[in-house]
């Protein structure tokens, strides 16, 4: 008897709720989009509490609880986040050492040497002329 006279509490104090925005909605005179939404918004009530019957109440705080539950990081998520920002800077890290042997080491030493075979290649056409 209790669980009905519930249900019955919750779809008023909805009811009373909806209205009561709804009446808040046209004395600030906002524009709805189309008529249709209007409509759905007039028969939000009938519709909540067609809702209402066809669910048990234990349904319906289930679905309030679950979806309002806010999930706390454990201390294992804490850590497995600490470690993967400290793979993330590591792998930055790598990525900025390899880049820097290419650029710099690398690609230095390749035009060093390009610069030396040209010059000595232009000094020996020069002498054997």
């Amino acid at each position: 008897m209790t669980d009905k006279n519930l249900e019955a509490l919750v779809v008023k104090v909805v009811k009373k709720a909806i209205k009561k925005e709804m009446k808040k909605l046209e004395e600030d005179n906002l524009p709805i989009v189309s008529n249709e939404v209007n409509q759905q918004l007039q028969n939000l009530p009938e519709t909540l509490a067609n809702d209402q019957k066809t669910r048990t109440t234990t349904e319906i705080f289930d679905d309030i609880y679950t979806n309002s539950f806010i999930n706390l990081p454990t201390k294992e998520d804490v850590e497995l986040e600490r470690r993967l920002r400290e793979l993330k800077f590591k792998q930055e890290l790598r990525k900025d050492w390899i880049l820097f042997i290419l650029k710099d080491v690398i690609i230095y030493a390749v035009t060093i040497l390009f610069m030396f075979s040209f010059a000595g290649f232009y000094l020996f056409t020069l002498i054997h002329k």
